[in-house]
């Protein structure tokens, strides 16, 4: 069965009721729970951080985003050894003139390749990690 671990964003428009912002594919395999998904630790970090830093207007506690997250059956995963080796290796490609040096994106990216997980993001970053052996699932609309 295929495995997905879902983007920071894709993360927050489901916890935040703007599922509309998902593809209907995407939406209703979630809400049908028609494959394992999963969600990184880095994603609630970052989710913390930026609620704390006021970037996001999604304020709903920790423990009630990790409720919400069990209720629909995603699960949490950490970050390993494994994920970081694998973040060493990732190159850090150039776009559009820029290094795309996100450290939650580039965990989040280094945990799929590790791991075999197809990831679910709406990044126009994302697919230049595709030649690193990511595998990708685009949200668009």
């Amino acid at each position: 069965m295929k495995k997905y671990l879902l983007d920071t964003h894709i993360l927050i428009w489901l916890l935040a009721d703007e599922t509309s912002k998902l593809n209907k594919g995407i939406r209703e395999d979630i809400e049908y729970f028609q494959y394992s998904y999963y969600a990184s630790v880095e994603s609630l970090r970052e989710i913390v951080i930026l609620q704390s830093l006021k970037k996001i207007t999604f304020d709903d506690s920790l423990d009630k985003i990790v409720s919400a997250l069990a209720e629909r059956q995603i699960n949490i995963i950490p970050i390993e050894l494994k994920h970081v080796r694998a973040l060493e290796n990732l190159p850090i490609p150039s776009i559009d003139t820029k290094l795309h040096n996100d450290p939650f994106d580039r965990m989040l990216i280094s945990q799929a390749i590790a791991d075999g997980y197809a990831i679910i993001s709406a990044d126009s970053k994302f697919p230049f990690y595709q030649k690193y052996g990511l595998d990708l699932l685009v949200n668009e609309q």
